[in-house]
């Protein structure tokens, strides 16, 4: 039996396939077909069941970044704080038989004991998909009204999310400094990455000084919104933080950066928000918050045995993002 992380892919979602079917002995659901979406880090599938009604299963990574049972609480109790904020709709979740909100599950062939919750199905395209047709105005806005809704969030007692007010909020040990060598941090790199910490240092001081956090989606990029008929679905929110709106905003656009149109999504994000709330960036937080995204990204991948594979892709695209950042905001400094 080959190693879970050496599989592809396709290879993970099969052995998570079994893990499912295991997580829906603690469901009322008659579920006649288990339809894998994505394998590579946490397992989705799609449930169809005997009423021909849909949802959509999430089994949760593995350690070390998986996240533990207070914190998967945690999301999901936001998550129904926030279920009438209008203008966005956010999944529902489904109780297992015995009234939890989430249940766990283990199997032989996937390593570790995983968190699974099954969601209400939300209809529509990626926005991932959708951004060269519509811009990123709708998401602006969407994402200004979920920040206005996590203003109103009043944490229940036992609340858990990791706080964004340091360089890696999750508590994974911070090892890109340390443990990475030159082979994905040769010097030169490694120079770009340091002088990018120091201004994400920085400007978190400025942030925990000028005003309280809230509770951010933490994840949120067009892989994790939908679009239907006009109307903006965001999911995914297991990567919960206390932070400050604008890291919300840049790590969206941590994924706009590369081509020409870095710029007009930009824009095309700040007019959506703008329309619903005060853009949140005080002149180069928005470039020092995608320097800080591409700091965790790298972090991930040299910790999680999923994601080793593509470190040094992300590690070279993080160069030259970084550089990128840094000249922006010596431009807007003057």
């Amino acid at each position: 039996m080959r190693d879970y992380y050496s599989l592809t892919e396709e290879g993970r979602r099969r052995r998570l396939k079994e893990l499912a079917s295991t997580a829906l002995e603690d469901y009322d659901l008659d579920v006649v077909r288990i339809r894998g979406m994505t394998g590579g880090t946490n397992g989705i599938f799609r449930l169809d069941t005997s009423d021909g009604a849909r949802y959509a299963m999430r089994i949760g990574i593995g350690p070390p970044i998986g996240h533990p049972p207070d914190e998967v609480a945690s999301e999901l109790a936001f998550l129904r704080a926030i279920a009438d904020e209008p203008g966005v709709a956010v999944p529902t979740p489904i109780r297992c038989r015995d009234g939890r909100w989430f249940t766990s599950a283990s199997s032989g062939f996937v390593p570790h004991e995983r968190p699974v919750v099954i969601f209400s199905w939300l209809e529509g395209t990626l926005l991932a998909d959708r951004v060269d047709t519509i811009g990123l105005e709708g998401f602006g806005a969407a994402t200004a009204r979920l920040h206005r809704a996590a203003d109103r969030f009043v944490p229940p007692e036992g609340f858990a999310a990791p706080r964004y007010d340091r360089i890696y909020p999750y508590d994974v040990p911070f090892i890109l400094f340390t443990d990475v060598g030159d082979d994905l941090l040769p010097p030169g790199r490694r120079r770009v990455f340091e002088q990018g910490a120091e201004l994400v240092e920085t400007g978190l001081r400025r942030l925990v000084d000028r005003e309280p956090p809230r509770v951010l989606h933490g994840d949120l990029h067009g892989w994790n919104i939908k679009t239907h008929h006009g109307r903006i679905s965001v999911f995914d929110f297991e990567d919960i933080v206390w932070g400050w709106p604008v890291q919300d905003l840049a790590t969206a656009l941590y994924y706009q950066w590369s081509g020409d149109h870095f710029d007009r999504r930009c824009a095309e994000a700040r007019t959506g928000y703008e329309a619903v709330a005060a853009w949140p960036d005080r002149g180069g937080e928005l470039e020092t918050f995608i320097i800080g995204r591409t700091l965790v990204m790298a972090n991930d991948v040299v910790s999680q045995p999923e994601w080793i594979d593509e470190a040094p892709g992300i590690f070279e695209r993080g160069e030259r993002r970084i550089a990128d950042m840094i000249i922006r905001i010596a431009e807007r400094s003057g």
